[in-house]
């Protein structure tokens, strides 16, 4: 597996600890997905959490356990959940006070149950399967065959959670649902049902009391033009607090890459390129960044614009590396914000481009007379971006940071979507090689982890490691990368955020039968 930091864990478990690693034995199978995470207060890791297949209580019940382990873990309580054998645990999110597990019935439909820490169910709710919309179910379905991730729940503080759906309305629509802890529905909020357009939203940031979206709007899906929008909702009620486009016909259009709140200036800043006049947004190299703060009422405060020529090219050579010339994307994965008040945007390179290899399995299939799943589009992802801004938003450096070429097969009808939808698609399938960002706001000390496909420890050396980590380090406002070369003794691994300092590596061998998690200092 080329990356497992998204595993269900389908085992039956006897736990030894030694405090920073932890051995999980009599593990019996491994399925790609993301059931185990960390456990956070205030924005520190002080723990993590794993769920899997414990045993079959009878031919129609499995019996599953939760443990929860402490920063070095060490073992710190565990409890067990009867589920249908039918049912398939699609999603699994901690916001701090307790857990919602979204299971998905091919006969039944939805179902969201909550758990506190000590194993406690605290509710639950049920969603027919007549009532999800088919759009619904072919990313549920298509995410559970390819064993990729199923990201639509999100924390909402400690108070509860938020999850974006479609809708059944006259054309596609979207539609955003909060829960509380007990996961009883509080609000919603939705596109309109008459609406003649292709509506679709996807969740930023919820901070603050504010949910932020990504909105898009097309005539329909096949078409080329695409308008984008800001829309913001207040996280207590769903009200709609303002909704904007994002560019006009007589400036160019714009995208929104990321969005963030400021804690310190109370503000919303939200990210993303923009486009000259007439340009086709999912076609057009975009003529640079812009970076735009907002009050909590959604008003402008400011807009500033850094033009990839002029701007950004002082700091990197965005145009004289035939690499580079090509018209990249940006996903935006996260924000640092120093004691200084320097920003430092996290993102990564992708594009979308013609599969020689979803072609052939296209064709190779056509012949047998049977059909694949794979596209004709594949997504290539590049380099690593980071950007940094003073705290006046003036452009203090934009720096490219070199790694190994990886690319994913778009499954078929992809190849349709527009560019920003496909980088929250490639975000909710864990495709990018960004893994997390570790924080310690009190020391002000960032780590920033992907992985590098480039195993070689140095450009000369001939020597492979089994898994090598870049590392992207700011402290006190300043920037170093590195890369880490780490060992492992199986194939089946995947990483996690530790404590400052340290990463939490795990593998799977199969031949123990056995799941093994330990942290390992990191080198800068």
């Amino acid at each position: 597996m080329r990356k497992i930091s998204y595993l269900f864990l389908f085992l039956l478990f006897t736990s030894i600890s030694f405090g920073q690693q932890t051995t999980v034995s009599n593990v019996l199978n491994l399925r790609s997905a993301q059931h185990s995470g960390v456990i956070l207060q205030q924005d520190k890791l002080v723990g993590y959490y794993i769920f899997y297949l414990k045993e079959q209580v009878d031919k129609n019940n499995n019996a599953y356990e939760v443990e929860l382990f402490d920063d070095n873990y060490n073992s710190t309580g565990t409890f067990e959940i009867t589920r249908p054998k039918s049912s398939y645990l699609a999603e699994m999110v901690y916001n701090g006070q307790n857990f919602m597990l979204h299971f998905y019935d091919k006969k039944t439909g939805y179902e969201f149950v909550t758990y506190d820490r000590d194993g406690n169910q605290v509710g639950s709710s049920n969603i027919p399967k007549k009532e999800v919309s088919s759009w619904d179910l072919m990313r549920i379905e298509q995410n559970s065959s390819s064993a990729t991730e199923n990201v639509t729940i999100y924390p909402n503080s400690t108070e509860g959670f938020v999850r974006n759906s479609y809708t059944k309305n006259k054309k596609i629509g979207y539609e955003i649902i909060a829960y509380d802890n007990a996961a009883n529905q509080t609000w919603s909020y939705a596109s309109k049902e008459t609406s003649d357009m292709v509506e679709t939203a996807d969740i930023n940031e919820i901070s603050n009391g504010i949910v932020t979206l990504t909105v898009t709007k097309k005539k329909n899906l096949t078409t080329k033009e695409m308008r984008v929008y800001c829309a913001l909702l207040n996280a207590n009620d769903g009200s709609l607090i303002r909704e904007f486009e994002l560019g006009s016909d007589e400036e160019g259009q714009r995208s929104l890459l990321k969005s963030f709140y400021n804690e310190k200036k109370k503000t919303i800043t939200i990210v993303g390129e923009y486009y000259k006049k007439g340009d086709d947004i999912l076609k057009s190299k975009s003529e640079g960044l812009y970076v735009k703060e907002l009050n909590e009422a959604g008003e402008e405060i400011d807009d500033k614009k850094y033009a990839w020529k002029g701007d950004v090219d002082q700091f990197a050579d965005v145009n004289g590396d035939s690499k580079k010339e090509r018209p990249f994307y940006v996903y935006f994965h996260d924000v640092i914000i120093s004691k200084n008040g320097h920003i430092f945007l996290i993102g990564e390179q992708f594009i979308k481009q013609v599969s020689a290899g979803g072609v052939a399995l296209n064709v190779l299939a056509s012949a047998a007379g049977g059909q694949t799943n794979a596209g004709m589009f594949e997504i290539m992802i590049a380099d690593m971006v980071v950007v940094e801004l003073d705290d006046k938003k003036e452009l203090v450096d934009f720096k490219l940071i070199e790694k190994k070429n990886t690319s994913v097969i778009l499954p078929q009808g992809m190849g349709l979507v527009s560019t920003a939808v496909l980088g929250y698609y490639m975000k909710s399938a864990g495709e990018f090689d960004y893994a997390f960002t570790s924080k310690n706001k009190e020391k002000d000390i960032y780590d920033v982890v992907y992985i590098d496909a480039d195993r070689k420890e140095s450009k000369d050396s001939k020597t492979k490691s089994d898994l090598m980590i870049g590392l992207i380090n700011v402290k006190g406002g300043k920037l170093t990368n590195n890369r880490v070369p780490i060992n492992c003794e199986s194939k089946s691994w995947w990483i996690r955020p530790a404590k400052p300092g340290f990463i939490s590596v795990s593998e799977y061998n199969k031949k123990a039968k056995e799941v093994i998690m330990r942290l390992e200092r990191l080198s800068y």
